[in-house]
């Protein structure tokens, strides 16, 4: 197994994971961060395409981190590296190399060239068909399950979206965007005790901005989200109920749909029923159990992946 390693105090990275490059490189692949190289921006940084000179190389995805200078970002960096670097999964976006100069805190990923999970489902004239969305559904699923249950501790991402889901050009998912990832001891929570909150409140767990803490459940939480979302169509969306408490619309109207005994019909009309029922029936189900309030009757990654791909079990139950 590769050793890793940083000096956090003068943030000299020294890590035996991944490449380093140099900082010219990747002002010259990117062509000095031009803005026509540019494939998104989110919460960590902006990302653009980047062409190497290395012919074998193929393009990659430089992510440029916001706030370079903040100590916590830094941090943040090297956590990313060190996580990144030590894993390997056909679900997971690869980490290629890093880069610390010009000021600048530089990551390097493979290029999955055909956009997000959520631009397809949301602003793609082309309609993901049914099962490109359930294997979409169970590659999402084995990532989590390698990140929870690999052998090393227990990994939470804590930023589970569809904007964090690439898919490649046979549309298989990769997740990514590990800014917020946290290793935990078995068995533990991780605190977020003087963390700011960074996430899409419409996919955080309410149990961690209640408590302040996080934990594998926190990302059965927002899978079971994304679940719901694959399966609709329909982005999750918060509202204030009585006394000011938040809502989550999505949630709150497929359990209404489960509850009157025709789920199905939450199905995204856009597929005109040209799905799987049984498959639909169960994705749906699995994220209701997923986003259910109480954390100790969610589902491990292990048992929603197990429901999700072997139909022959019985459909799980939901608590109201």
């Amino acid at each position: 197994m590769h050793r890793h390693y940083s000096r956090a105090s003068s943030m000299k990275i020294e890590l035996q994971v991944a490449r380093e490059f140099s900082y010219q490189e990747l002002s010259a692949a990117t062509s000095n961060f031009f803005k026509d190289r540019k494939l998104g921006a989110g919460q960590f940084g902006e990302v653009y395409r980047g062409e190497l000179p290395d012919p074998l190389m193929p393009p990659v995805a430089v992510k440029r981190l916001t706030r370079q200078m903040e100590a916590r970002t830094r941090k943040d960096y090297v956590t990313e590296i060190m996580t990144l670097g030590r894993l390997s999964h056909r679900n997971l976006v690869k980490l290629v190399g890093w880069c610390q100069g010009g000021n600048e805190l530089l990551l390097v990923y493979e290029l999955v060239t055909n956009r997000s999970l959520d631009e397809h489902l949301h602003r793609s004239e082309r309609l993901l068909a049914w099962p490109e969305r359930y294997r979409i559904v169970l590659g999402i699923g084995s990532a989590i399950e390698y990140l929870h249950t690999g052998d090393q501790n227990p990994i939470l991402h804590r930023d589970i979206k569809p904007s964090n889901v690439m898919l490649d050009d046979d549309f298989e998912a990769k997740l990514g965007d590990f800014g917020l990832v946290r290793q935990i001891h078995p068995g533990h929570g991780s605190s977020l005790e003087g963390t700011v909150m960074i996430g899409t409140r419409a996919y955080m767990d309410p149990v961690c901005m209640s408590t302040n803490t996080a934990s594998t459940a926190s990302d059965i939480y927002s899978f079971g989200v994304l679940l719901l979302e694959i399966a609709t169509g329909l982005m999750p969306t918060e509202v204030a109920g009585p006394g000011g408490l938040l809502s989550n619309t999505l949630i709150s109207t497929v359990r209404e749909y489960y509850g009157r005994g025709s789920v199905l019909e939450m199905a995204d009309r856009r597929l005109n029923g040209d799905f799987d029922e049984g498959e639909m029936e169960r994705v749906l189900l699995v994220g209701l159990l997923c986003v259910q309030q109480d954390r100790r009757h969610r589902p491990e990654i292990r048992i929603a992946v197990n429901m999700l791909s072997n139909l022959k079990l019985p459909s799980p139950r939901i608590r109201s």
